[in-house]
């Protein structure tokens, strides 16, 4: 069994994930000015068009001071349950509209009380648990922890991510199972009150130059590319199951395909406690983030024109996060935010990969507000590549390959081993076990099974 290449040791800190906030920025170099060039090429008045008609339909300062959180959709997991596993119509709809959902009730109150109260019986058996910030911790490098694995694999767990995959479309002789959910396994935090290191400005997930450098990853934005970003749909899956995500390999990326970033309470958190905010508006804060490198003001600062001419990406570089700063996306930055409502431990956030967010700068709160990270992936072929090198990390007790490396838990009393994730479904999702063919599949479908289980090693 060997074990994956893990990004460095030193890349934890926040720090080391975003420009703004280390000393490594540096001017792109010429060559990005060709790429610009070539994208829009024939297509400069139209994108021109298309930049004007968003500022003025969809992020004019009044609606985004209207924006409240109430935006955000909510369902109870009982409704999900009753709908046969899917959203309501609804909630769907919007779901599509504004990227981020609460699911009440993924698990009960005491489950997700007894998880943290494992966690912390763990750490304190294993002392030499690192985090950021060191001396602080606010969030733990644990991945493997008994109650981690268990919330993961967990039957509701699984039925909620299925559920959100189904919102994605794909065609029928794409390469990918929307129905399988497959396990990414992050970290978790324990933010104490008054803590301001885990200070998370604007930014989005899923690399940064990527999105334009990249020619299938470019596909998924090609609409907004054109200046009809009216036309842009967020949950076409095709052309995200080549996309190159990480081109880099930088601190804080993310090499799979993630359908959406989420984290299940274990606390109590509510606006002001350290929590997450969010732009509820995805199509709009996508296209405003895809079409800025292409714009600038004249030198009045009142029109817009074309820019082709300089190599800068605003808010995008190699090997870093993709951050919306407030001087190169001041409509956005601060006033598109909004803090998702109040939620309680077994209470689960969802947020699609293009969502624009944040983390509040400070938590104001009196209790702490922890959360185990669980994002949401679909059966395909770069996430079952990951899955294989997660699960070889995940047998030896190192960190998983999109995370830095070192000993990780390998020495910690009581980590969680194969033998605790019992649910089939559970399993198959960690690379344990062989997914199954079944008969009303399509091409597509059988084609991602058939793949995942030659890759995983059971074929």
């Amino acid at each position: 069994m060997q074990a994956t290449t893990n990004r460095s040791e030193g890349s934890s800190s926040i720090a080391s994930a975003f420009a703004s906030l280390s000393s490594a920025k540096v001017d792109l170099p010429p060559r990005f000015i060709d790429l610009k060039r070539s994208i829009i090429h024939s297509h400069e008045e139209a994108v021109l068009a298309g930049w004007t008609r968003l500022l003025q339909q969809r992020l004019t300062l009044d609606k985004l001071k209207k924006l409240e959180s109430n935006v955000i959709p909510e369902v109870e997991f009982a409704d999900i349950v009753g709908n046969k596993g899917r959203l309501p119509n609804d909630i769907e709809s919007r779901l599509r509209e504004c990227g981020t959902i609460i699911v009440r009730g993924l698990v009960s109150t005491d489950q997700a009380l007894n998880w943290k109260q494992q966690v912390r019986d763990y750490v304190k058996l294993n002392p030499q648990t690192e985090g950021f910030p060191a001396g602080n911790i606010q969030v733990y490098e644990l991945y493997w922890s008994k109650a981690q694995l268990e919330a993961r694999s967990h039957a509701n767990m699984l039925l909620v991510q299925t559920a959100l995959n189904r919102v994605w479309r794909a065609k029928p002789q794409d390469p990918v199972d929307l129905d399988i959910p497959v396990t990414y396994c992050d970290r978790l935090r324990m933010r104490t009150p008054g803590d301001q290191s885990f200070n998370l400005g604007p930014h989005l997930d899923g690399g940064s130059l990527e999105r334009w450098e990249d020619p299938e990853y470019r596909q998924c934005y090609s609409s907004i590319l054109r200046g009809d970003w009216e036309k842009h749909d967020p949950f076409d899956a095709t052309h995200r199951l080549k996309a190159t995500v990480d081109m880099y390999k930088g601190p804080g990326g993310c090499s799979a395909f993630r359908s959406y970033q989420g984290w299940l309470s274990l606390s109590d958190c509510k606006p002001g406690s350290g929590t997450l905010r969010v732009m509820p508006d995805l199509t709009a804060s996508t296209a405003y983030t895809l079409l800025r490198p292409f714009v600038k003001q004249d030198a009045n600062g009142i029109n817009w024109t074309i820019d082709v001419d300089s190599p800068t990406f605003h808010g995008a570089d190699m090997g870093k996060g993709q951050e919306l700063t407030e001087t190169d996306h001041s409509l956005l930055n601060p006033h598109g935010f909004v803090s998702i409502p109040p939620v309680r431990p077994g209470d689960a956030v969802f947020w699609h990969c293009d969502v624009a967010h944040m983390v509040e700068a400070e938590h104001c709160g009196k209790s702490d507000s922890s959360v185990f990270y669980i994002p949401a992936l679909p059966l395909c072929e770069i996430n079952s590549k990951y899955v294989k090198d997660q699960r070889e990390n995940f047998l030896r007790g190192i960190p998983p390959p999109d995370f830095p490396g070192g000993v990780g838990e390998s020495e910690h009393t009581g980590r969680g081993k194969s033998e605790d994730i019992q649910l089939a479904e559970g399993r198959r999702a960690m690379g344990l076990g062989k997914f199954e063919v079944q008969l009303q599949k399509t091409m597509g479908q059988k084609n991602a099974i058939e793949t995942a289980n030659k890759i995983l090693g059971f074929a």
